[in-house]
């Protein structure tokens, strides 16, 4: 097999690995990640068929094994990342990267940076105790300035799987302290994604993201995205960090829905109120641990690279039997298929 060798940006690369490649010699970015794309070999022209050998700086990264997982410690942040979190990264690099989150809550390109901040973050809150910073105002203020106005909207609900079957066996300040974590480190997500927290129910987020009249394959997209990072974060950052502090880890699941919703005051308290709201609470209900749901509307509103990563999730008539508010037909629902390297990626 031909192969060839390169530099790459440390920080990020585009779709098929062109996009920051840098030619052989050059030194890399000293804020970046810190490796090498030693090689590229290609069986075919197939990108599943790609192997990536990847060279991590070994003044950097110390090839560790904590409770039973092979990963790096990055001495830089003094933070234990494991290897099947540093594949999925390189791997989002090369196909389509997630965004990262910021301290100061705006979006960045760089997943890595995004869960070496959440893992600080947690770790802080754990060991200096949690102080909870609620980002529902920015969301109130936007419903205010809509007040009584129907609007298109994408409706996220992110839940934690079996918190009940934990509360019986943590006591009620650790639980507590699960449930903020995931609040908070969601929240940031949220409003990464240009979205807005509508509210916290127990221990389930419900965000907003408003449509424009020409964007709702766009708007859509950035929310898939947005479910994306929050099954990442929580999977490679929140779970790690709970892991230290011998805490049990979270599952979470992911339901969206797009339509038209109409902003109301309810008592002293600003909500939306439409089908699109009821609805995504059921789809959020049918999620496994780790799953995203999308209603048909998201759906039919994505990209076709992005409808090509999900799959119509079959139910039996006695389990999801709703239907289409415009047309009244049945209404489908999709789920991200398994999820699939598609370059081999291997680590030296």
């Amino acid at each position: 097999m031909p192969s060839k060798s390169n530099r790459v940006e440390g920080r990020r690369r585009g779709r098929g690995g062109e996009e920051g490649r840098r030619r052989g010699g050059e030194e890399e970015e000293k804020d970046g990640l810190g490796f090498t794309l030693e090689k590229v070999m290609r069986g075919s022209n197939r990108e599943d068929k790609f192997e990536l050998i990847i060279k991590l700086d070994p003044k950097r990264y110390e090839r560790k094994k904590i409770d039973g997982r092979v990963g790096y410690l990055d001495t830089h942040t003094n933070t234990f990342i494991p290897e099947d979190a540093l594949k999925l990264i390189f791997d989002e690099m090369i196909k389509q990267p997630i965004q990262g989150i910021g301290d100061d809550g705006r979006s960045r390109k760089d997943l890595y940076s995004s869960i070496v901040e959440s893992q600080a973050r947690v770790k802080k809150m754990l060991k200096d105790g949690l102080r909870f910073d609620s980002v529902i105002t920015p969301s109130e203020r936007y419903l205010a300035s809509h007040i009584n106005m129907k609007l298109d909207v994408i409706v996220l609900y992110a839940d934690i799987v079996d918190s009940t079957a934990m509360s019986m066996h943590l006591p009620a300040d650790r639980l507590a302290n699960l449930i903020k974590i995931f609040m908070q480190e969601m929240s940031y997500i949220i409003a990464a994604y240009h979205g807005y927290v509508l509210k916290y129910a127990g221990d389930c987020v419900i965000a907003f993201f408003p449509v424009g009249r020409d964007d709702a394959g766009e708007a859509c997209a950035r929310v898939v995205n947005c479910a994306r990072a929050m099954l990442n974060i929580t999977r490679y950052a929140i779970n790690q960090v709970l892991k230290e502090y011998g805490y049990p880890e979270l599952r979470i699941k992911i339901g969206i829905d797009l339509g038209e919703n109409q902003i109301v005051r309810l008592g002293g308290t600003l909500d939306l109120l439409g089908y699109t709201m009821s609805i995504t609470a059921k789809i959020v209900e049918l999620a496994k641990p780790w799953q995203m749901v999308i209603g048909k509307w998201v759906y039919d509103a994505l990209p076709e690279e992005f409808k090509r990563s999900f799959k119509e999730l079959r139910l039996r008539r006695d389990i999801w039997n709703y239907r289409d508010s415009r047309e009244g037909k049945y209404y489908n629902l999709y789920t991200l298929r398994e999820r699939r390297l598609g370059p081999r990626i291997r680590l030296i």
